[in-house]
């Protein structure tokens, strides 16, 4: 898997920078200079849906390398 993900969600962010979901939810939330999100998927009656967001809004924000996100998805497909 060389393709790096065109959309991130928050779960995403967190396991990149070492974090808690929550914690990269208050930044985003907290933060003026944090990215709109993209959108939201899997809203239903019952769930508010998962907000997403494009990554490179997400890399200029948190000065993020995309190398970076090759260590993550390296990691994911090992299982780790």
């Amino acid at each position: 898997m060389d393709e790096l993900p065109l959309l991130v969600g928050s779960g995403d962010i967190a396991r990149a920078l070492g974090v808690t979901r929550q914690a990269v939810d208050h930044r985003l939330r907290s933060d003026p200079a944090a990215p709109a999100a993209a959108g939201v998927v899997n809203r239903t009656s019952a769930w508010n849906g998962t907000r997403i967001w494009w990554r490179e809004d997400v890399d200029r924000w948190l000065n993020l390398e995309p190398d970076r996100w090759h260590r993550l998805l390296a990691s994911t497909a090992r299982g780790g």
